[in-house]
């Protein structure tokens, strides 16, 4: 019985030390690695040119966010016309989310959205003739309108340093929730942006 119970112990213990001289296999073999994500905070002055009711505005604007691991962009952003007529203004502004893969070195390209709110203010020139009289003038009406908006947009983006590059985007703009300029707020844009960040 001695004899028996020595020998099972002796096989266990064989057993044990081949199990411990084989080197681990798989995934878990090599040692963990842990890459830290750069986010930084980033801010943007951009002009844009659009068309607003068949016209060519332009308008200025910034936009400011969180630059994550080079790619994932999340912000806002506010623009307004330039144009200086109090027949066509325009101001809108809010979340920017985009996102870009690398195509070389120091150019990247990929998406954006812009979505938002807004308020505008159109004209129209009537022409009115007095009553009882062949004398006809130009009248204009204005018409102010609240809207929302969502503006897909494709991007390209060029790092000139480490800490400053250039946007340029494509987009169209889809205004919605519209009461009295309806389809006339649609339009497309294209922009030039100079992205700072630290």
């Amino acid at each position: 019985m001695i004899g028996r119970l020595g020998l099972a112990l002796a096989l266990l213990s064989a057993c044990a030390g081949v199990a411990q001289a084989q080197p681990p296999t798989g995934p878990s073999s090599g040692p963990l690695v842990l890459e830290r994500i750069e986010s930084r905070f980033v801010v943007a002055p951009e002009y844009k040119v659009t068309d607003v009711d068949g016209r060519t505005g332009q308008l200025a604007g910034v936009s400011a966010g969180v630059l994550t691991d080079e790619s994932m962009y999340l912000g806002g952003a506010i623009y307004s016309l330039t144009n200086g007529s109090d027949d066509f203004e325009l101001t809108c502004g809010g979340l920017l989310v985009g996102w870009t893969v690398p195509a070389g070195s120091r150019v990247r390209v990929g998406g954006r959205g812009l979505f938002g709110i807004g308020t505008a203010t159109l004209g129209d020139a009537v022409a009115v003739r007095a009553p009882r009289s062949s004398v006809t003038r130009t009248v204009l009406f204005r018409y102010r309108d609240d809207f929302a908006f969502a503006e897909p947009q494709a991007q390209a983006h060029f790092s000139a340093t480490s800490h400053i590059g250039i946007d340029a985007t494509g987009g169209y703009r889809f205004a919605g929730m519209v009461d009295v300029l309806h389809d006339r707020l649609n339009g497309a844009t294209g922009s030039l942006a100079m992205q700072i960040g630290w």
